[in-house]
């Protein structure tokens, strides 16, 4: 039935049950749907056959009462899917199968062997700091051709790394690569929105390490970050220490006056100063970090006013 696909997904066996009975579930999570059980070395989930697409709202929460009925995840079986319905379950980690072209099950990995793009990636591999801060780059700026030594000045990334960077890039899928006259320009393959959309669950948390320091022109000079730099752009109140971000590697860094009990301090005169893995004022807007970093700095937020906010930035974001 669905083993063949999940196994060319994913790699492992799967053993999928015949129809369950529905027993212990509410007449309007049972009537009209059909239940399967699949099983790979332990594990199991269940597979809830719907005939058409739901809000993805109302799909959240019955996932939570399927989950808590059968103790498993559950991942929901469509005849058909538009790819508004596909972003907004991903959007709200709603596990869905669409066999053979779209499946997104996060708690194994994630597949999109979809009619848009038919080329196999690595999306459930995070991507390295360099690889990312091309890919924005690319995001940011229109749909052109760029040559590897354009990226390496600009983003000021050794051109080895950009090689890297790029290669890892090509593998996924989400550039092309073509030699013009002695040099091999890189361009993207999709518009900035579906490229953001292919990699999200991709992208990696910017911030490598962070401290706090005394609050000097030095530091106020940095790119403003994390929920300070949100406040800035939305209806978030600002926090009562101030967050900036600069590369780790940068030489300011042996400069600041480090404060090992900030909760001591005055907090109108100390800093939270995030060291990222890639430069940001590469990258920056204006006197805040890029958008799609800030995002991947706070994505993992459990505050849903932040959760609320950084969805309505991704909303207004002017995609090339």
């Amino acid at each position: 039935m669905f083993e063949k696909e999940l196994e060319k997904a994913f790699g492992l066996d799967f053993k999928v049950s015949d129809k369950l009975q529905k027993t212990g579930l509410p007449r309007y999570m049972a009537s009209g749907r059909e239940i399967y059980m699949a099983e790979s070395d332990g594990f199991v989930f269940y597979i809830i056959k719907i005939s058409k697409a739901v809000d993805s709202r109302v799909l959240s929460k019955e996932m939570a009462l399927y989950e808590e009925n059968f103790h498993a995840p559950v991942a929901f079986l469509f005849n058909e899917l538009t790819k508004n319905n596909r972003n907004a379950y991903i959007k709200h980690h709603i596990p869905f199968i669409l066999v053979p072209t779209q499946i997104y099950l996060p708690f194994l990995g994630m597949l999109f062997s979809k009619k848009f793009s038919a080329s196999e990636r690595k999306e459930s591999l995070p991507l390295s700091a360099n690889a990312q801060k091309i890919l924005f780059y690319l995001i940011y700026n229109k749909k052109e051709q760029y040559s590897k030594q354009h990226l390496a000045t600009t983003l000021d990334i050794d051109p080895v790394y950009v090689t890297r960077g790029t290669k890892e890039l090509l593998s996924r899928a989400l550039i092309t690569e073509v030699k013009n006259g002695r040099n091999i320009v890189v361009e993207r393959k999709y518009d900035s929105k579906e490229l953001f959309d292919m990699c999200s669950t991709a992208l990696i948390n910017p911030i490598d390490k962070v401290i706090f320091v005394k609050k000097t022109n030095l530091v106020s000079c940095l790119p403003k970050s994390f929920d300070y730099a949100l406040s800035e752009i939305s209806m978030l109140n600002p926090p009562s220490v101030e967050s900036y971000a600069c590369y780790k590697k940068d030489k300011k860094v042996e400069l600041f006056e480090i404060v090992d009990e900030p909760e001591w301090e005055d907090s109108d005169k100390i800093c939270r100063v995030e060291l990222w893995k890639y430069n940001p004022s590469q990258l920056s807007k204006n006197t805040l970090v890029d958008e799609l970093s800030l995002y991947c700095s706070l994505k993992d937020t459990k505050d849903p006013r932040v959760e609320g906010e950084l969805e309505k930035m991704l909303e207004d974001f002017k995609w090339q």
